[in-house]
Formats: structure tokens, sequence, C-alpha cells
């Protein structure tokens, strides 16, 4: 951590356009990176699952739609939790940061494109997953309690 964040004086100030960059893309860079560290707990716990079952290639496909949508609900409350300031906005960013990557990697990997169902369905459910998001927004939003201000002495 520099000095900033530890309420002490910076000898290298930042510009106002740099700071500005930062406080914008930290916080979206910090939730694109915790909805992928839910995303392959997710992934790893319904393998795990699914390899328990006599066919487990059977539950692939709707492993991954029910992981995708686990994962964005979850990705939007972190995203609001990470930054209070613009929980929506966060959210909204992160979701669509997250899905337009998910779906490039998707689409980079040829296996994805051989298997059940067709290309359109896919990227139309990952668009539904894009309004799951603002969801988990809400929720984080209203589970957390406001706080109280302390009344400053004269």
């Amino acid at each position: 951590f520099t000095k900033r964040y530890l309420g002490g004086n910076m000898k290298n100030k930042k510009t106002n356009a740099q700071s500005s960059f930062y406080s914008i893309f930290r916080p979206i860079l910090i939730s694109i990176l915790s909805t992928a560290a839910i995303s392959v707990a997710l992934l790893l716990a319904g393998t795990a699952a699914a390899y328990l079952t006599p066919d487990p290639t059977a539950f692939v496909e709707p492993l991954g739609f029910v992981t995708l949508f686990i994962t964005a609900f979850f990705g939007g409350f972190a995203a609001s939790k990470i930054n209070k300031r613009a929980p929506y906005l966060n959210a909204i960013l992160t979701g669509a940061s997250f899905t337009l990557i998910s779906t490039l990697l998707a689409l980079a990997l040829p296996h994805t494109l051989a298997s059940g169902t067709e290309l359109l369905p896919r990227i139309l459910i990952r668009a539904l997953s894009l309004a799951t998001f603002p969801l988990g927004a809400l929720v984080g939003i209203k589970a957390s309690k406001p706080r109280k201000r302390k009344k400053r002495r004269r």
C-alpha cells in the first residue's frame, strides 16, 4: 500500500486524471477477479458432484448454466460490497466485462461449439445472466446496514 491508503502524505502525488482512472477501474478489476474466483469454486464443486453420478456428461451443460447464473448473482453482490459509492454501476460494468470475457473464452475453446446447445441460445443465456449482476447488487445493498454517523464535537 502507498501512504495514501495509510493516511499519510505521498511524495509522488498522482494527477487528477490518473487518480480518477484508478478509482473507477480498480473496483471493477477487483470485482471481476472475485467473480472469477467464485466461478472457479462453483465449477470445481459442481464437477465433483457430477462425477459422483453414473453419467457425469449429462450434467455438464446444466451445471455450466446454473453456475453461470449463481456466479452472476454473487458477482453482483460482491461488486456492490467492493464499490459502495456506485454499486449498481460497478455491478453492471463487472457483469458486462465478465460476460464478455467468459463468452470470448467459450468461443475460443473448440469443444464448446461442438456440444449440445447451439451457439445463439448460449449467447442469449449469457446475455440473460448479465441481468443477474444488478440483482445481486440490489441484494448486496439491502443487506448492508446504514452507518451511524458520529456527531462531531465542537
